[in-house]
């Protein structure tokens, strides 16, 4: 039987290599009890893509076999935080504790805010405390793999943030959290927004996905496989950026950038497992950004960019997730407006991505997707008018829609107990 040691180391290996879209067996096979899940969703609609019908966390029991999303026996359906002046609006984005029994969400509305959840024996949440996060409309949300430093991407405020937590998984509240402007990123050469235009990576499909190119929106944030470097996905500048990272401080330093094609809207990323490669979803050229990382230096080089849609395509889809499988020589991309997962196969020399097929997603404008810790299931939260949450099996590289959909009001991630 395996320490609790083991088991906690198991957990942040795990925790770290799910959030970047990998996958492992161990957390399987250090974790014997039930898997628990929670959606973040929009609970003020605010804007009209939001949708706003979310209650807050919803909470559920995963059924190991079939995948399905079951309640909590005895617990409610939704959490949200409570005491005075809490304010958990659009939890949109979660994060897992790679070691602790702790979830968070950027709580993403224009004050800006992180909320913190422990997570019960029982698998049910509990609010321990809300911290501003000091950017305005966090929309992503991520736990460096050590355990003591939180970062979120403020898509209105075009910046990222660093907080502290404490030894016990808690917000260390005498430190404010410290916020990097991504304009400053570039440094002599300022990074420039691109023009509100179809861009040219779409035309082959006649897309007229334009938005937000009125200024820098970073989108995600996240360390990178050996936790050293800090990249940041940044929408309207069309960059990613990536920062050297301090462990001790929690300080970033160094920037250096990469560019996407001009107006191709940079937005998720994920690594291959040997650390080496990285793709990204450009959201408004609906395409697939592959590119060389060097880990030493935690730059990135652009290799090339491939559509995330079928030939012959025309019209408006706005790419939004990604996630690598667990074999490690695919990953999916998901299509908003198209409403579809795209396959993607890797080639093992290159790195080249190719599109296989795509997969009706079963739900209107998919958002994110997310694999359970075994790695057999994919899930995909529809936030627009879909309201629900699908469930695909993962299999030899593939996936198939298992018939089940769960419904959750403007759901927008998901995140697992273990």
């Amino acid at each position: 039987m395996p320490s609790r040691r083991q088991l906690l180391q198991a957990s942040a290996l795990a925790s770290g290599l799910g959030a970047l879209g990998l996958t492992t067996s161990i957390s399987q096979a250090a974790t014997s009890g039930p898997v628990y899940a929670y959606v973040g969703t929009y609970t003020d609609g605010g804007k009209p893509w939001r949708g706003g019908r979310g209650l807050g966390v919803h909470q559920f029991v995963v059924d190991s076999t079939t995948g399905a999303l079951k309640p909590i026996p005895g617990a409610p359906p939704a959490v949200a935080s409570t005491g005075d002046n809490a304010k958990l609006r659009n939890p949109a984005s979660l994060a897992r504790h790679p070691a602790l029994p702790m979830l968070y969400a950027a709580n993403e509305f224009e004050a800006g805010s992180v909320s913190a959840f422990r997570i019960g024996a029982n698998g049910a949440l509990s609010f321990v405390a809300e911290m501003a996060c000091g950017g305005k409309d966090p929309a992503h949300i991520s736990v460096h793999p050590d355990g003591r430093f939180l970062f979120t991407a403020n898509y209105a405020s075009g910046d990222v943030s660093v907080l502290a937590l404490r030894t016990d998984g808690s917000f260390d509240a005498d430190r404010a959290a410290v916020v990097y402007k991504d304009v400053t990123a570039c440094g002599a050469t300022p990074c420039k927004p691109g023009a509100d235009v179809v861009p040219a990576a779409a035309r082959s499909h006649e897309g007229f996905a334009t938005s937000d190119h009125d200024g820098p929106h970073a989108h995600m944030v996240h360390s990178d496989p050996g936790g050293n470097f800090v990249l940041v996905a940044d929408l309207g500048l069309d960059r990613v950026i990536s920062y050297r990272f301090d462990r001790t401080t929690g300080v970033l330093s160094q920037p250096s950038t990469v560019a996407v094609s001009e107006s191709a809207g940079a937005r998720h990323f994920c690594f291959h497992p040997n650390g080496k490669w990285l793709y990204l979803v450009n959201e408004e050229a609906s395409t697939i950004a592959f590119m060389r990382y060097d880990g030493n230096a935690g730059v990135l080089t652009l290799v090339s960019e491939t559509s995330a849609l079928p030939a012959g395509f025309k019209g408006t889809s706005y790419a939004s997730g990604i996630r690598m499988l667990p074999d490690g020589q695919h990953f999916v991309s998901l299509n908003r407006l198209h409403d579809s997962i795209s396959l993607f196969r890797i080639d093992p020399r290159s790195g080249a991505p190719t599109l296989v097929r795509e997969e009706w997603s079963r739900g209107n404008y998919p958002r994110s997707c997310t694999l359970d810790p075994s790695g057999k299931f994919l899930y995909v939260c529809h936030n627009k008018q879909g309201d629900n949450v699908t469930i695909f099996r993962v299999q030899k590289g593939d996936i198939r829609f298992t018939g089940q959909y769960v419904a959750v009001g403007s759901a927008s991630a998901i995140e697992f107990s273990a």
